[in-house]
């Protein structure tokens, strides 16, 4: 068999164990013996303005948001939803990278890219290698975009990760001033809470108070038995009339293990008195059926203290 041509054109050139994978700017290619002219060549292609790539290699998702950060002025931070998703928060990544800069620097709008200006001296971050606006700010610029429910979720969501606090949430929104919606993102930072597990633990929270007007229940509190021993944690508590509420995911019902879990520590919580309210997503489509059920057991509960 006759030895296989190559075909025309340079060989390719090996490409440097740290340019695999990602994007790189020209101080980086030099900085890995990368010339110009081989840049030039089959092996790399241009992404953005300075910026090279591997070629065939893809550029989407996270590597996409990195690209750009290559590419903008040093200055430039992730914005709005794209910060939101880079801190790994519960939110739809926009399809352009949102970015912002100071006032009077903003860059050329191009496809991919969503530029903004406005950014003040404190408000970004540097968070997994990038710099991004900070979580509080992040905060205050989703509530120009997410529905109520949703900026509570994404607020509890940044609490839960560590990434902020109630109280700084509320001092941040408190002291912004001439910002469209201040006045409801101030009153709406004052529905996010500690503790809080997941986003639907936050809807079926906020759907009791506001679609059922009941006491807002406590946020997974530990419960302790009549000796001080510590029987169950559930997502939703109202303590003093011992009703529990346990958000039941997919998760819940697909992982065996998870559900044998479940109805152990259910019958923990019933053999101390307390009655246990399981939701599901369908029960968050019917809140009114929901808000009722909550409201029947809270009315047993305490018919049998009394």
């Amino acid at each position: 068999m006759p030895p296989l041509r190559r075909p025309p054109g340079p060989t390719p050139t090996p490409v440097p164990a740290p340019l695999r994978g990602t994007a790189f700017t020209l101080a980086a290619g030099r900085a890995c013996d990368v010339t110009p002219e081989q840049l030039r060549r089959r092996t790399y292609v241009r992404v953005h303005r300075c910026v090279y790539a591997e070629r065939g290699s893809p550029l989407d998702g996270e590597r996409a948001v990195r690209a750009w950060m290559l590419a903008l002025p040093a200055d430039a931070a992730l914005y709005g939803a794209t910060a939101a998703a880079w801190y790994g928060l519960p939110v739809e990544p926009p399809s352009s990278v949102q970015v912002i800069v100071p006032p009077g620097t903003v860059p050329r709008r191009r496809p991919g890219l969503e530029p903004h200006e406005g950014l003040g001296p404190d408000d970004a971050a540097i968070h997994r290698g990038l710099r991004v606006t900070t979580p509080e700010r992040t905060w205050l610029d989703l509530s120009l975009t997410l529905g109520d429910v949703d900026l509570v979720v994404v607020g509890d969501a940044m609490v839960g990760r560590g990434l902020t606090t109630p109280e700084r949430l509320i001092e941040t929104a408190d002291a912004a001033r001439r910002r469209r919606g201040i006045v409801r993102a101030r009153s709406l930072a004052r529905l996010i809470r500690n503790r809080v597990d997941s986003p639907q633990e936050t809807r079926l929270r906020l759907t009791l108070v506001d679609h059922g007007s009941l006491p807002e229940p406590a946020v997974n509190p530990d419960l302790l038995d009549d000796h001080g021993g510590w029987i169950g944690r559930p997502d939703l508590a109202y303590e003093e009339a011992k009703v529990a509420i346990q958000y039941e995911g997919d998760v819940h019902r697909t992982n065996r293990k998870r559900w044998r879990t479940d109805i152990a520590r259910d019958e923990v919580l019933r053999d101390n008195g307390w009655e246990v309210i399981r939701v599901t997503a369908d029960d968050l489509a019917r809140p009114s059926q929901l808000c009722a059920r909550v409201r029947r057991s809270l009315d047993r509960q305490r018919r049998r203290s009394a």
